[in-house]
């Protein structure tokens, strides 16, 4: 059973340092991809204040697609350059260059 109660009172420092040290026990046996972005969103869904969105979008074929997420409906398709998670995934992909 996954109990958050133990972030209560913690810092939002410790909470971080926390939420990184659950996410690797999450993940750390675990070699299917979408699982563990699956567990990584709930997490941090589950511990960040004030959030209403968190997940990720996976480069295929040259366009960024929605992956694993909790919140609101996503965009399904996201072409490169286009909006902020396009924009943000051209600047990354021109820094690799």
């Amino acid at each position: 059973m996954f109990d958050i109660s133990v972030f209560n009172g913690l810092s939002e420092e410790e909470k971080y340092e926390n939420m990184v040290i659950m996410l690797e026990g999450l993940i750390s046996d675990e070699k299917d991809v979408i699982t563990n972005l699956s567990n990584a969103s709930a997490l941090i869904n589950a511990l960040i204040d004030r959030i209403n969105w968190v997940g990720f979008y996976i480069m295929k074929n040259g366009e960024l697609v929605l992956g694993p997420f909790q919140g609101l409906p996503a965009c399904n398709r996201i072409k490169v350059g286009a909006g902020v998670c396009g924009t943000a995934a051209k600047d990354k992909k021109s820094m690799r260059k």
